[in-house]
């Protein structure tokens, strides 16, 4: 699900609007019920620390595109973007694990927020659940 808020002004500039609309858009693609497959990436690095990959700017997707487009091209669905080996998050989604631990507890594993990912409502909304697992 993507929030979008946009101006509805009849002029375009940069300027506050007057009028504005929020909706949200829901991709059915990402709703199937398959097995994901993902590439991992080799040596190319979605964000790092202190950078600005929490910010959504055409300078952070648009180097991927490549790599993104040559994931599909061999079958893959996305690439899961690491960065020392550690998961960071897909190209376009958060990524979440579910895990038994050794104790046999439930847990909810998922990328700290150290500015190298898109933090949002949603994944707000996944964490704050954390707790009803």
């Amino acid at each position: 699900m993507r929030i979008a808020h946009f101006s509805t002004d009849a002029i375009m500039g940069v300027k506050t609007p007057s009028n504005t609309k929020i909706c949200a858009i829901l991709n059915p693609t990402t709703l199937r019920h398959k097995t994901l497959s993902v590439k991992c990436s080799d040596g190319v690095n979605k964000n790092w620390p202190l950078g600005h990959g929490q910010y959504t700017l055409s300078g952070n997707l648009g180097p991927l595109v490549p790599y993104v487009s040559d994931a599909k091209a061999n079958g893959f669905d996305d690439v899961l973007w690491l960065l020392d080996d550690y998961i960071q998050e897909m190209t376009v989604l958060n990524v979440f694990f579910v895990i038994m631990n050794r104790y046999g507890d439930i847990e909810l594993v998922t990328s700290s927020d150290n500015g190298c990912i898109q933090p949002g409502i949603i994944r707000n909304a996944i964490l704050d659940l954390e707790s009803d697992i």
